[in-house]
């Protein structure tokens, strides 16, 4: 009956991560498009889009993203294409089996001499809750690198119990762990120190002399990535976290300036206001927001730019009565094995909590999952066990599995009516809407044109064109190296340069009142870039309506105006 319980839990999840999976998340972001034509370039070429060979360090727009999403792509992009199924796919596949491993991991954790009906149970929950939550199923279907960690995170932790008694899968194990941090930045903080913490909590069980290869290969793809950090690789995680402050530590200094004027000496308010007080209330204040009730149950993630969606929780409502539950029972008497999952959690957070921001931001965050659906997995048991004593027991089980799961179905149907019906409205600029249908568009007009200027209002826009029109790598390879200027100028972004090319397309500011008197020349750019009166040959809208990318002929106004 479980085993087919199982593959039931299975299809859904895949349903939830591939149905519609290039029309939903709306959009598609730089980033997603980035990797998918360095996997491209990669298959053609060998080289990634700056024509570095099989690089480990993607510099992608100059935020040197991991590789291992791009690497991970090179299969679907061969067999599909370069489009954005081809991309999103590997994610969606990956995002599946995190919630078979979530099973394995909870069988393997919770077993005992002999397999019981609590835990095959809980097993079963805790992947189902994994397979309907909306946190996991909005990164699964988009190329978020974010979620490629709640796939090889519990399957390395799985693996490591596995090997203490096969030395064999302690190898994998720290293969496993090692290519971890290499998919996000804060899977490449976290995955150290919850290696560290197994080990110590299996000090028992595992013997010194089955650790030592395992060890060689862990420690070989840490040096690695340290290796990395400091070849380039580090300028995106210095550039986040908030001891590199954008003001460079401004408001330390006025906040002892303040304490001076009013008559503190300087040396007491150094000893109040300093890097090192002001960086451990930071982290300590954005940590408590990521544990709070307001992001895990009611805010959620703050910003759509990873398919998810602002103004509702990263877990559902319903399940605060569960972790409730499980934190009530382990207070009560605590659990070896529950302690783990909370220490996962407690560690996945640090992350995010040393990052710059207001908070909410779901995709730093995405470590501590499957985590938190093994507590209130755990804490579904427990609610159970209650009811079996309560004065209520008179009722049938099957009474309390039925509102569990009408509860549950409830939840992932309010989700799903939000993410199809309502988020592309919201979230379609965040992700990036229109270049599709816009890049098409060119692509049928563009041999009419000298040359094609895109607006620098849209924000690293020549990986679409790139992308969309299947530029062929070299061309791409051979521009980027002018784009190096955005490095010698200090500049983080290639955006940021006041004026670079792509074949013929050059990205730059529009001073339409100059532009329009440029012969032969294609202007794509944003409305209030343009005259009230302007005649686009082609808007691209918003699914709300409201115009996304506005496509300018100049010449075309002069007969507009003139009657023709």
């Amino acid at each position: 009956m479980r085993k087919w319980a199982l593959i039931a839990v299975l299809v859904v999840a895949f349903a939830l991560r591939v149905v519609s999976i290039s029309s939903y998340p709306v959009g598609f972001t730089a980033d997603e498009a980035s990797f998918g034509y360095d996997a491209y370039s990669i298959l053609k070429t060998g080289k990634d889009q700056w024509g570095q060979s099989f690089p480990l360090t993607l510099r992608s727009f100059g935020d040197f993203k991991l590789p291992a999403y791009t690497y991970l792509a090179l299969p679907s992009v061969a067999v599909f294409g370069l489009n954005e199924f081809a991309v999103r796919l590997p994610n969606a596949i990956l995002g599946t089996l995190a919630v078979f491993v979530t099973y394995l991991l909870v069988l393997e954790i919770f077993k005992t001499k002999k397999l019981t009906v609590n835990n095959q149970t809980l097993a079963i929950i805790a992947s189902f809750l994994l397979a309907i939550s909306s946190w996991h199923i909005s990164l699964s279907r988009g190329a978020f690198e974010a979620n490629l960690t709640t796939f090889f995170m519990p399957l390395g932790v799985w693996l490591f119990l596995k090997g203490i008694k096969r030395p064999k899968l302690m190898v994998l194990a720290a293969v496993v762990f090692g290519l971890n941090m290499f998919t996000y930045h804060s899977a490449r903080m976290v995955t150290p120190l919850l290696v560290l913490i197994l080990v110590w909590l299996k000090r028992d069980r595992v013997e010194k002399k089955k650790l030592h290869l395992a060890s060689f290969v862990f420690l070989l793809f840490l040096g690695l990535s340290v290796f990395q950090l400091a070849g380039g690789g580090g300028s995106r995680a210095s550039d986040v976290v908030i001891f590199n402050p954008t003001d460079n530590w401004r408001a330390v200094s006025e906040r002892r300036y303040e304490a001076v004027l009013a008559g503190l000496p300087d040396s007491i308010s150094r000893a109040f206001s300093n890097k090192v007080t002001y960086t451990t209330r930071l982290s300590v204040h954005n940590l408590l927001t990521y544990m709070s009730p307001a992001f895990l149950f009611l805010r959620g993630a703050g910003e759509a730019t990873y398919g998810m969606i602002s103004g509702m929780g990263v877990l559902y409502l319903v399940e605060i009565v569960f972790i409730i539950a499980a934190l009530i029972s382990f207070v009560r008497k605590p659990n070896e094995k529950i302690k783990f999952f909370l220490i996962w959690i407690l560690v996945g957070f640090l992350p995010a909590s040393i990052s710059k921001g207001s908070g909410y931001a779901a995709n730093r965050a995405a470590v501590v999952m499957p985590a938190f659906q093994v507590i209130s997995a755990y804490g579904i048991l427990v609610l159970f066990k209650w009811f079996k004593k309560s004065r209520i027991n008179f009722l049938p089980k099957k009474v309390f599995w039925g509102t569990i799961i009408l509860l549950l179905f409830i939840s992932l149907a309010s989700f799903l009516e939000n993410y199809i019906y309502h988020s592309p409205a919201t979230s379609a600029p965040a992700m990036s809407y229109g270049w599709r249908e816009t890049i098409n568009f060119v692509k049928g007009i563009e041999d009419n044109y000298n040359e094609i200027v895109v607006s620098r209002a849209f924000s690293e826009s020549q990986i679409f064109v790139a992308f969309y029109s299947q530029m062929d790598p070299r061309i791409a390879q051979e521009n980027s190296e002018d784009w190096l200027r955005y490095e010698e100028m200090g500049l983080p972004f290639v955006d940021q340069l006041g004026e670079y090319r792509l074949e013929k397309y050059t990205f730059r500011d529009i001073n339409f009142s100059v532009d329009q008197k440029l012969p032969d020349t294609l202007i794509i750019g944003v409305l209030r870039e343009f005259p009230e009166d302007i005649i686009p040959l082609k808007t691209v809208y918003y699914p709300n309506g409201k115009e996304a990318i506005l496509i300018i002929d100049p010449s075309a106004q002069i007969y507009a105006k003139a009657g023709f």
